[in-house]
């Protein structure tokens, strides 16, 4: 006579919970990956966002070429005729804007802050430029940068 060999049901059981219970904890490890996937495009958007009021900020003089300087904007003074980089000093907290202060739509749920005080380098005077944008599901991205008086 020949044994016929199977599982048995006690087996087949166990063998389901197993299985069972590696997928729940599989997919629970993908279902958080798939929901922080935006938070890395959203900190690169801000850092590009802050890089680009940096760039606009260090284009500007350090010292206001028409009027002794005042510490932020002169009066009559808005975004697109700054002239200086003591001028962003009042631009304050605000929604991402382009270089003629029009707000960009796509881009509402960031806020940018700029903030200009006085420093000095190797007895060198110099501005620290702090731009720092924020976005609701992510913290604040912080660059800084300095403008020497040359």
């Amino acid at each position: 006579m020949h044994r016929q060999s199977a599982f048995t049901l006690v087996e087949i059981i166990v063998t389901i919970v197993v299985i069972s219970i590696a997928a729940t904890a599989l997919l629970s490890v993908f279902s958080s990956m798939v929901r922080g996937s935006a938070d890395p495009m959203i900190q690169q958007q801000a850092t590009t966002i802050a890089e680009a009021y940096l760039e606009e900020i260090m284009q500007r003089a350090y010292d206001d070429p028409q009027v002794a300087e005042s510490g932020g904007a002169e009066a009559g003074e808005t975004r697109p005729t700054y002239d200086d980089v003591q001028d962003y000093n009042s631009l304050g907290t605000t929604q991402v804007r382009d270089q003629n202060n029009n707000p960009i739509a796509a881009l509402s749920d960031y806020q940018v802050t700029v903030s200009v005080s006085g420093a000095v380098l190797n007895t060198v005077s110099a501005m620290q430029i702090d731009v720092s944008v924020s976005h609701p599901a992510t913290g604040a991205i912080l660059l800084s940068a300095f403008r020497a008086d040359y």
